[in-house]
């Protein structure tokens, strides 16, 4: 029988904090709006990250191991439902909707 590495990609779901200052409602609301945008692109660990649900995964490779090496079967591929965005709306209005399509880099992580 041969042997196949699997990698799989996931999102999770993550929480982090900011705080900002406002003289109004609504001046709060958009200033929220840039502080998360801000949050979201930011490489720093967020407050929290929630490991109980896997969400939206997909298999970034599978290579067969032979005798001499790896060699691969295939990328990027569906295997699970879209659970972040069950009814098909998008919460990102701020991140490019092509980045979103499956898990962030996931090239990255190739034969390693």
């Amino acid at each position: 029988m041969t042997e196949y590495v699997v990698k799989v990609a996931f999102w999770l779901r993550a929480f982090d904090s900011v705080t900002v200052e406002a003289d109004t409602d609504t001046e709060a609301i958009e200033k929220a709006k840039i502080a998360a945008t801000e949050a979201m692109d930011s490489t720093a660990h967020p407050e929290h990250v929630d490991f109980d649900e896997r969400r939206e995964g997909v298999i970034a490779f599978i290579d067969r191991v032979t005798p001499t090496g790896r060699q691969a079967v295939v990328e990027d591929v569906a295997f699970d439902e879209d659970r972040i965005h069950p009814d098909g709306a998008t919460a990102y209005k701020y991140r490019d909707p092509a980045a979103l399509s499956s898990p962030p880099a996931c090239g990255s992580h190739r034969r390693g």
